[in-house]
């Protein structure tokens, strides 16, 4: 009898989450689409041709002054 209700639970859970879950991830696909439709605006309203510096992207090196050089160089198989 423990065992069935056990199991009785478990699936009253289940579909419980079930049904909370669809909730959340429908807000957060509404979420996701105004924010793509936001920036889509933001980037729509330039003219065609005009020269844009996003300022935010870095040219990061994957190594400290202190280590050497930084050859890069390509595997050629023989």
């Amino acid at each position: 009898m423990a065992l069935v209700r056990f199991l009785l639970v478990l699936l009253v859970i289940y579909f419980i989450g079930r049904i909370f879950s669809r909730f959340i991830l429908r807000s957060y696909v509404k979420n996701m689409k105004r924010n793509f439709e936001n920036q889509n605006t933001q980037y729509s309203n330039k003219k065609e041709g005009d020269v844009t510096i996003n300022p935010n992207s870095k040219n990061d090196k994957k190594f400290n002054k202190g280590e050497g050089d930084y050859v890069d160089y390509e595997e050629i198989k023989e």
